[in-house]
């Protein structure tokens, strides 16, 4: 990357001071005043030595002096010698014109004049052309980089999308291509997981709960033989395998169903009946309160079912003695909830939005790997909108919200 940085920095130099001797030519071209005055004083002080008149006006200020009047250098002196015209400037920007007579050995003077500084039309748009001009070299200069870099976030943003090989759309001649490769190599990475995940997956499906089955089937032949204790220690360890198996699994169908999402508009209400009925098995010991708004929502009907199943199976594990499963649609967001009157979550909201988190699972005597509201969050975010945890003013206990967008564009 610093041989990148070094050759655009050097590039940008060699341009500016190109762009900077160019102007400086230019300025020097337009600002010559290409004086050549041997002819035209030459007429003067012809004009002076046979006394003739220019018209009927007489001829400028001319005056005679000692030729030892004068100090010059000894190259000028030997100039005026030669009976040449010299001009010398004064403090005061003005000019006189000398020149010796050969015959009189008397040096003449021509003058003064003031210098006119000559003014184009063009030297008050040097200066704004040339800063315009650098401005416009340095973007010139830079829009690659910029190109490059959007080019990249698409790759990104796609990627993120939908995890798939990235697109090799920056050439390795490009400023940023360090940066691009490093993306790449992750991207590669990160798919290398995606895959490892799947068969992790695939493996404790079918070489865990096979064992596990073989397992129940055993106990149930054995039970006679042993203890009542004993046999409700072993169906423990098995439902804890078994809740530990299915909580990686249904983290890894979440974390690997993006490429499968179908978003399509249905009926909200009938949704969370079919929902509420599977959970109808509950109400002996927790009352569950569901209503609904009918109207049609666009949303992924199986990971949106993951997600509510998931709110309703926490808030029956904490709640005391009943459940509130709520829809609405609130300035074009659709907000659904679940609240419950149980000991609510304190300051651990954040905290319980994380992967393994099982915050007071030992006083639920609950086993698992702690993925519940984890899936749901990422169900929210596939849903491009958003899930919170807070207090429920209406129960006491916790609400947990999941908001997406009404509009959100159905495939």
């Amino acid at each position: 990357m610093k041989f990148q940085f070094f050759r655009f920095y050097a590039l940008i130099i060699l341009a500016g001071t190109l762009l900077v001797w160019s102007f400086n030519q230019i300025y020097n071209a337009i600002q010559d005043d290409n004086l050549n005055y041997q002819i035209e004083v030459d007429y003067f002080f012809d004009g002076l030595s046979t006394g003739s008149k220019r018209g009927s006006k007489p001829l400028p200020n001319l005056l005679t002096l000692e030729a030892s009047s004068l100090a010059l250098p000894s190259d000028i002196q030997q100039m005026v010698e030669q009976g040449k015209v010299i001009a010398i400037t004064d403090d005061s920007d003005q000019t006189f014109y000398y020149k010796k007579d050969l015959n009189s050995g008397q040096l003449m003077q021509f003058g003064p004049f003031i210098h006119q500084k000559k003014v184009t039309s063009f030297e008050p748009y040097v200066v704004p052309l040339f800063y315009s001009s650098l401005a416009f070299l340095i973007l010139l200069m830079m829009r690659p980089i910029f190109r490059d870099l959007y080019k990249l976030q698409q790759d990104a943003v796609d990627f993120g999308l939908k995890p798939s090989p990235m697109k090799r759309s920056i050439k390795e001649t490009s400023n940023i291509y360090p940066l691009a490769r490093a993306f790449y190599t992750m991207s590669d990475k990160v798919l290398n997981f995606i895959q490892m995940n799947k068969d992790l997956s695939r493996t404790i499906s079918h070489e865990i709960r096979t064992p596990l089955a073989r397992m129940k089937f055993m106990l149930e032949l054995i039970s006679p033989n042993i203890k009542a204790s004993q046999k409700q220690r072993i169906q423990n360890d098995i439902s804890e395998i078994e809740s530990l198996v299915n909580d990686y699994l249904s983290f890894a169908k979440v974390e690997n169903e993006t490429d499968t999402l179908n978003f399509e508009v249905l009926s909200i209400k009938d949704f969370l009946k079919e929902i509420y009925e599977k959970f109808s098995i509950y109400e002996e010991q927790t009352v569950i309160h569901c209503h609904s708004d009918d109207v049609q929502v666009c949303f992924d009907k199986s990971s949106m079912s993951i997600a509510i199943q998931n709110l309703l199976t926490n808030a029956i594990r904490f709640s005391d003695k009943q459940i509130s499963l709520h829809f609405e649609i609130l300035d074009n967001t659709c907000v659904l909830s679940v609240e419950d009157d149980g000991p609510g979550v304190g300051d651990n909201a954040q905290q319980l939005m994380q992967p393994f988190s099982r915050e007071n699972v030992k006083e639920q005597n609950h086993k698992g790997f702690g993925l519940g509201l984890y899936i749901v969050r990422k169900v929210a975010i596939w849903h491009e909108g958003e899930f919170s945890i807070s207090k429920s003013d209406s129960l006491g206990g916790a609400k947990m919200v999941i908001c997406w967008p009404s509009n959100l564009p159905h495939s």
